[in-house]
């Protein structure tokens, strides 16, 4: 048995270990647990946006890579994609089939395949139950793929969920592969764009979208227009401080003045996220590396 005077050590040396890690934590960037519409943005490099898939029609896709392009969507677990709702049903809003769909990603260029890029077949297409085309009401849903990613994976990973929502004019981003304008076709580069977290209450003004915007809704882009998601952008990520903060649901057009776009609010749907799929779980990766360091500690000063 260790002596008081050991034991003593032992405790010093695991409380210096424990304020060590924990600068760790936050020097490396592990975040505490903090219409389908890019114009105005530009090309993604693909280091901050390795969490970014492509939600597809898999029969289109198959006929000719890359046309399949439907939605944009988050890895936010080695298996399980976050997306819009209305990207997962049909003009009835009937969820489509889980066959139906074809997940691509670990690439920046839609049409072009590399030994990076990663493709799955979906299992389970899961749609928020209480999803309403009228409103974009809870517009969430998650695509449970058929094989996962591999844990190192070069150039896709998943992303953490945000625990709070940011304070309005904080500065986030958004990506995808949609029109960079209005009505136009969907780019080949995946593109993003920085845009500002925009107050429900101004949003909700009469020169704005006029009280539409409720539960579950955040508003993000640039309120004198000229930066947004657009179509073909649908489903893809809202990322501030490097966690998945939205996810892109509607809009007036693109890019409109005192329109900005509207996005789910990761926030509000963390519990439906964690009781129908999965959710990445870095943090807490630490907290076992900071277990296991501890129990070495100990072990070597017996």
């Amino acid at each position: 048995m260790a002596s008081l005077g050991q034991l003593s050590t032992v405790t010093g040396a695991a409380w210096m270990l424990f304020v060590l890690l924990l600068s760790m934590i936050d020097t490396i960037g592990c975040q505490a647990a903090s219409d389908p519409r890019i114009v105005g943005g530009f090309p993604a490099d693909g280091t901050s946006t390795r969490h970014q898939v492509s939600v597809r029609s898999k029969s289109s896709d198959v006929a000719s890579f890359g046309r399949g392009h439907i939605c944009g969507g988050s890895l936010i677990s080695l298996g399980t994609v976050l997306t819009a709702a209305h990207c997962q049903v049909d003009d009835r809003d009937r969820p489509r089939p889980a066959s139906y769909f074809r997940v691509v990603g670990g690439g920046t260029a839609r049409s072009i395949q590399t030994p990076n890029t990663f493709i799955s077949d979906v299992k389970r297409n899961v749609v928020h139950g209480s999803y309403r085309s009228n409103g974009f009401l809870n517009d969430i849903g998650l695509l449970i793929l058929s094989k996962e990613v591999g844990a190192n994976h070069p150039t896709l990973q998943p992303i953490q969920l945000a625990n709070r929502v940011p304070p309005n004019g904080t500065l986030c981003q958004t990506s995808g592969w949609g029109s960079t304008t209005f009505g136009g076709p969907s780019t080949e580069q995946l593109m993003a764009v920085n845009v500002t977290m925009i107050a429900t209450s101004m949003c909700n003004g009469l020169d704005s979208y006029g009280g539409s915007i409720g539960f579950g809704m955040l508003c993000a882009g640039n309120w004198t227009g000229g930066r947004d998601a657009c179509q073909g952008d649908s489903g893809g990520p809202l990322v501030c401080d490097r966690v998945l903060v939205g996810v892109v649901s509607h809009g007036f057009e693109c890019a409109r003045p005192r329109l900005p776009g509207v996005y789910a609010d990761v926030v509000a749907y963390r519990d439906w996220i964690a009781r129908n799929g999965t959710i990445t779980m870095v943090a807490a990766t630490w907290w076992w590396c900071l277990v296991v360091a501890l129990i070495s500690t100990i072990l070597a000063h017996r």
